[in-house]
């Protein structure tokens, strides 16, 4: 499934980001929780008779766990390593490496698969007796190598020579949740939410009715369109100004005036233009580390939209993914807007 796939009224919509429990810590958990938390939460659990009864136990200490996660401002794990600390709680969903050997042994270690380079190894350890599904073990032993990805609440641990997630909860990421309503699509889209479509911004809505059938058509505009001429334009669009470039800004442009899913929402924007060559947008391209990512998504805006005159690569979408979709969360999404997006816009707008 793909983004695509997700209705217009899905994408745009507010849910909340839980976990399809794998793994769980139930210790861990209930002293992380509030205490005052714990005690309004223990007496709702059932007695642990079968396996119904355990699910039920385990699906409510996870909403209370991501709630504290919420309302104490946990980082994603990008986020945790850049803010450094000898121990640091976090959520997030990212890429393992496969563990075939989870079925073998009490006790295993494998690496979390970032795109940006943190300096040392990123490795997730923990007691194989804490899984709790028989789908949740085989994920984790054939990892993200098909495409897959675990949502994750742990603490991270600073070594001298690596880092180490301590987990709490490891599972996919899920929408099949109360707080979500009873639509039986949310339980395919855990995976693909977050993201929405360039034509769900109403300034943009226009680009939908244009269709572009070569590729010379949209690469031969964008190739001659500088940075600061689309930013000018796009700007405009949401009918305000561009602001001037400095060395310590978070984003290119801030907008409180997108409209999306038929409600005002804040924006944060980066634009790259041909500048550095008409190609593919790459991390190396978004600073050391990725940094101006993180700047962006650091304003806290409802929506990170990305902007390149070429195509976008996968770990720029990947990195973006990680930093603004996360467990616990339910408002913040993201959007890419290639070339070719941009020249739809664009030309939708008699701009080009």
């Amino acid at each position: 499934m793909a983004v695509d796939d997700l209705s217009e009224s899905l994408r745009t919509s507010d849910k909340f980001h839980h976990i399809d429990l794998g793994f769980i810590n139930q210790r861990l958990c209930l002293g992380a929780l509030d205490a005052r938390v714990r005690e309004a939460l223990v007496p709702r659990f059932r007695p642990e008779q079968n396996n119904l009864d355990r699910m039920v136990n385990g699906h409510l200490l996870v909403t209370a766990l991501l709630d504290c996660c919420e309302a104490v401002g946990a980082p994603t794990l990008l986020e945790a390593i850049r803010l450094g600390g000898p121990r640091r709680l976090f959520r997030s969903t990212e890429r393992l490496a496969p563990c075939p050997e989870i079925y073998e042994v009490e006790r295993v270690s494998h690496n979390v698969q970032l795109d940006v380079d943190v300096g040392k190894p990123v490795r997730i350890a923990y007691h194989t007796s804490h899984l709790v599904s028989d789908t949740g073990k085989m994920e984790l032993a054939r990892g993200a190598k098909e495409g897959g990805a675990s949502s994750i609440v742990g603490v991270l641990n600073y070594r001298k020579d690596y880092y180490e997630i301590e987990p709490l909860v490891i599972g996919a990421p899920w929408l099949d949740h109360p707080r979500n309503g009873d639509d039986n699509y949310l339980m395919f889209a855990g995976y693909d939410f977050g993201e929405i479509l360039p034509e769900d911004i109403e300034q943009f809505a226009r680009m939908s009715d244009v269709e572009v059938t070569r590729d010379d058509e949209w690469m031969g505009a964008m190739r001659t369109l500088s940075e600061d001429r689309v930013k000018s334009l796009i700007v405009g669009l949401l009918a305000e100004t561009p602001k001037e470039d400095w060395g310590g800004e978070q984003d290119d442009h801030y907008s409180g005036n997108v409209t999306v899913g038929g409600a005002r929402r804040t924006a944060s924007f980066m634009f790259k233009g041909p500048g550095n060559g008409f190609r593919e947008m790459t991390l190396e391209m978004c600073g050391k580390r990725a940094d101006q990512i993180h700047r962006m998504v650091g304003t806290q805006a409802d929506l990170s939209i990305v902007q390149h005159c070429h195509q976008i690569g996968p770990t720029v979408r990947q990195t973006l993914r990680s930093l603004v979709v996360y467990p616990g969360g339910s408002r913040r999404k993201y959007c890419v807007i290639d070339g070719l997006a941009t020249f739809r816009i664009l030309k939708a707008y008699s701009l080009v």
